[in-house]
């Protein structure tokens, strides 16, 4: 799907009947939810140290690792350059010529 036809869809969402947005709401949540499997019933000795371990805790992620999960998961198509924003060599980012006093006192000066 493109970018364009994703935001054609989150407009078009705006106008759905309460009705009709939990509808929705409903089939995306199937969607996404991974397919529930039922474990099969312990037995024995194995089944009182399944009970006795706590469940682990899960940790965070790290920026890299969010992004990548976005990634797998299809939310996003690549991952971002950083590269690509360092920008600092760029002529249209000079500062602008002005007469008169410094911008900043006129700022100061005008919020007295």
């Amino acid at each position: 799907m493109t970018h364009t036809d994703f935001h054609h869809l989150l407009s078009s969402l705006k106008g759905l009947t309460p009705e009709q947005a939990r509808q929705v709401r409903q089939q995306l949540d199937r969607q996404s939810a991974p397919p529930k499997k039922r474990p099969a019933p312990p037995t024995g000795k194995s089944a009182k140290r399944a009970k006795a371990t706590p469940p682990q805790a899960k940790k965070p992620l790290t920026e890299a690792e969010f992004q990548q999960h976005l990634l797998n998961i299809g939310l996003i198509t690549a991952l971002p350059d950083p590269s690509l924003d360092i920008d600092d060599d760029d002529p249209e980012d000079q500062p602008v010529v002005i007469k008169g006093e410094p911008l900043s006192e006129t700022i100061i000066r005008e919020r007295r």
